[in-house]
């Protein structure tokens, strides 16, 4: 099955969140290739931000900084395989109303324009007005709950 993963769903792991105990079932079932994953070319850049913005908070500066940074990208890398939307997608993307955030009409795009069947979500309200015919959005717990503790 492929999945698409929203940007949300890395720092939710590294910051041990709320669904901290679902995204480790979910990153260790793709790790198993029990899923083909996928991520935006836009979150790998989101997420080197946000992983290093949390780096600092924890009082880590560089060197050390950039070699976790480093690790923690290659770790998304070794999961996921990152994904871009062509032209017409990212305008169709910009133009499409069903979103407030374009951001999140970006995301949903791209998981479509990859073919993937299920995006996951920490933030599922954020997709509440989108097509769920053509790819159905879950949060992780949702997901490990349908397609992993089966």
């Amino acid at each position: 099955m492929r999945i698409f993963l929203d940007t949300n769903i890395f720092p939710e792991f590294i910051e041990r969140r709320t669904q901290y105990e679902s995204v480790c079932k979910l990153l260790d079932a793709i790790h198993e290739g029990q899923f083909e994953a996928f991520l935006s070319n836009g979150s790998i850049y989101t997420l080197a931000f946000l992983f290093e913005r949390s780096l600092k908070r924890q009082d880590i500066h560089r060197p050390a900084l950039t070699n976790r940074l480093r690790g923690y990208l290659l770790e998304v890398l070794e999961l996921a395989k990152i994904t871009a939307l062509s032209h017409a997608e990212a305008e169709s993307a910009v133009l499409d109303t069903v979103f407030d955030d374009i951001e999140d009409s970006f995301q949903y795009h791209c998981a479509l324009e990859c073919n993937s069947e299920v995006l996951i979500t920490i933030n599922i309200g954020d997709f509440k007005r989108a097509d769920q015919r053509q790819i159905e959005i879950l949060t992780p717990t949702a997901f490990a709950d349908k397609y992993i503790d089966v």
